[in-house]
């Protein structure tokens, strides 16, 4: 055989086993001894099939460990269902990357929503919100509907009821690195079942890293100090604990400019106090922002001025901020789910004017969390 056309050959193989490699499914077995979860599941049959009920939380398949490849399933809605998907790339339970679909939402945008669930088993949706994050789709109850999930480098996607398209393209994961996979229920999922789950996993992938924060908005403070978290009743808004006394964590922001305070600590999962006649949020007392089992963590930036001036420092949160500047409070506001709408982190912000004075300038922000997500980003204007 001429050399060329051998060549040709060996490729044409090399590349055959390799869409091999990448395209071979292997099917989870739907039985206790390959399954570890958060809290109680079980196993079933449901609509014919054997199944799996995951009613919060998260259950993950044992020991394997896919970060390039493809994860598919079929889910089934309840009546009462409010929450299912998927978590992959999980280091623990606790720590994944999550797609998930709100069945209250079918047909709109809220439908789909992809977030991380880091230190928590709920997911950061506030921060990770609009075009990359969400998308429309129709979800039907009682019956099965197929998902599978795609994911090669720092991107997933997202197919339904195998559409050739995908109907959500996440450009920029969170950055989990390879881990397990499983199904997700968050924490007020009311549960849902899952069945013919499988994956296959691209061996032949580039490792990636996860992206640095460059080419960040000019004036982003992007270095700061982490402390530890409080709980909400224990801390007086306006007011700065002792900060010598706290311990802190230097953090970078993310590489959209914003702090995943998730990625650093564990979130608390409350909502809002209500009026037990009219279900109405209790505005005072989430005003008062002393709310029993919300938490808050301190942050804390040096800026350095070149002379005395006036600078506007624009800022998003989720759920709730007090600003403090060389010591003064300057702001005060809260935004949980319920209070004025979703409690979504505004990337576009909101402003206060701040008196820089020439040198060193301390600014520390007090950041409450309910659920959803915890974080926060601050830019001075140049």
């Amino acid at each position: 055989m001429h050399p060329t056309m051998m060549l040709c050959v060996a490729g044409a193989l090399f590349g055959a086993w390799q869409r091999l490699a990448i395209a071979q499914s292997v099917a989870v077995p739907l039985t206790a001894d390959h399954w570890t979860a958060s809290d109680s599941i079980r196993f079933e049959t449901h609509f014919g099939r054997p199944s799996l009920f995951v009613g919060k939380g998260v259950a993950l398949a044992r020991d394997i460990d896919i970060r390039d490849g493809t994860i598919e399933y079929d889910m089934a809605a309840t009546q009462t269902t409010n929450f299912m998907g998927a978590a992959f790339r999980a280091r623990a339970l606790d720590f994944s990357e999550v797609v998930f679909f709100r069945l209250g939402s079918s047909g709109t945008p809220e439908a789909v929503q992809y977030a991380p669930a880091l230190n928590d088993f709920g997911a950061a949706w506030q921060i990770y919100h609009g075009d990359g994050a969400n998308a429309v789709a129709v979800l039907p109850r009682e019956q099965w509907v197929h998902v599978k999930v795609e994911l090669t480098g720092p991107t997933a996607s997202v197919y339904l009821d195998n559409s050739a398209k995908p109907i959500l393209t996440v450009p920029r994961l969170a950055g989990t690195d390879g881990g397990g996979f499983g199904v997700w229920g968050g924490n007020f999922g009311q549960g849902a079942y899952y069945s013919n789950i499988r994956y296959a996993i691209a061996r032949h992938t580039p490792a990636f890293a996860a992206e640095p924060a460059t080419g960040l908005p000019r004036g982003t403070i992007a270095d700061w100090q982490l402390s530890e978290a409080f709980d909400a009743s224990t801390i007086e808004p306006g007011r700065l604990p002792d900060l010598a006394a706290l311990k802190w964590e230097p953090v970078r922001v993310e590489p959209q400019g914003f702090v995943l305070v998730n990625r650093f600590r564990r979130a608390p999962a409350t909502a809002p106090p209500r009026d037990p006649v009219s279900h109405e949020v209790l505005e005072d007392s989430v005003m008062g922002g002393r709310v029993p089992g919300t938490k808050v963590v301190f942050a804390s930036a040096t800026v350095e001025s070149d002379r005395d001036r006036l600078a506007r420092l624009r800022f998003g949160y989720s759920d709730g901020l007090v600003i403090h500047v060389n010591g003064d409070p300057l702001y005060f506001g809260m935004n949980p789910i319920g209070f004025r709408g979703l409690g979504i982190m505004d990337m576009n912000g909101e402003a206060v004017f701040v008196r820089l004075r020439k040198g060193r300038n301390d600014v520390v922000l007090a950041v409450t969390e309910y659920s959803g997500g915890w974080g926060f980003w601050a830019r001075l204007d140049p």
